[in-house]
């Protein structure tokens, strides 16, 4: 069994007008960099391809190539099937974006993230767009989630690769700031100085006991707390599924029992 909206063309719609205008948000901001001096979030101009090694764009991304796929399918091109009706891919598009988003506005109140302002039609553009990548795709792709397109379960197979990606990405985040000039990390929680200032205060910088520190973060939250989520999801998925499978007999049940009782009303005039 698929899901209604397997085949619902306005979901589909949806779902590509909203991949479309990730993609144009992601060449805008290729396109029209503007470095702005910030002794707290932009002390060095690192260029503008810089942006391409966070977390939250790689994500979303991701999150728009499935958006555009189960678009499409939800739109009757059998061949985007494959992936935008494939759960696993679905579930690992959500988990990262969520997670992404959930650590943004998170770490807003505590003054991690630059604020909003409105003051130039850049800096709208700006706010606009980080509203997009951090809340506006989020809270979609966990509606999306809710609608399996699939009556097909997921195992643990999904959990452990989830884990895969955002340590790669931690440990490439690692090794490409430790060799860029100047460093660059794209988050101060890679950066082992800024680790090691923040949990030992002034005691004298250790890089191996500052990259230890960060390796057991990696290990916990990158294989621990994406792993916890992720199977959270997988048992909403599957929750969803069998409720989906138990639905459908039962309809399937009702129809047969009105169409013997209307049989049965017939013969007995006849």
């Amino acid at each position: 069994m698929k899901n209604p909206i397997a085949k619902n063309k306005p979901v589909g719609a949806i779902l590509l007008t909203v991949a479309l205008f990730g993609f144009a948000v992601f060449v805008y901001r290729l396109i029209f960099y503007v470095y702005e001096y910030d002794a707290q979030y932009y002390p060095v101009d690192y260029g503008r391809f810089q942006f391409l090694f966070f977390f939250t764009v790689q994500s979303n991304f991701f999150a728009y190539v499935y958006f555009l796929f189960a678009g499409l399918a939800a739109l009757g091109v059998k061949k985007a099937e494959r992936i935008g009706f494939h759960p696993g891919v679905g579930t690992l598009a959500t988990l990262y974006v969520v997670v992404a988003g959930a650590v943004y506005c998170g770490g807003l109140p505590f003054g991690f993230a630059p604020p909003f302002t409105w003051d130039t039609p850049y800096h709208r553009m700006t706010v606009v767009i980080q509203i997009f990548y951090h809340m506006v795709m989020p809270v979609a792709a966990l509606l999306l989630y809710c609608f399996p397109f699939r009556n097909e379960r997921l195992g643990k197979r999904t959990v452990l690769l989830s884990g895969i990606y955002p340590v790669a990405y931690s440990l490439f985040s690692l090794v490409r700031g430790r060799f860029t000039v100047p460093p660059y990390y794209p988050y101060p929680f890679y950066d082992p100085e800024f680790v090691w200032r923040t949990l030992m205060k002034d005691r004298p910088v250790n890089l191996f006991g500052a990259y230890a520190i960060i390796a057991l973060c990696i290990a916990v939250v990158g294989c621990g707390l994406f792993m916890a989520l992720c199977a959270m999801l997988v048992w909403i998925h599957n929750k969803r599924v069998k409720q989906q499978s138990t639905d459908e007999p039962a309809g399937e049940t009702i129809a047969l029992a009105a169409e013997s009782k209307n049989t049965a009303e017939i013969d007995g005039k006849e």
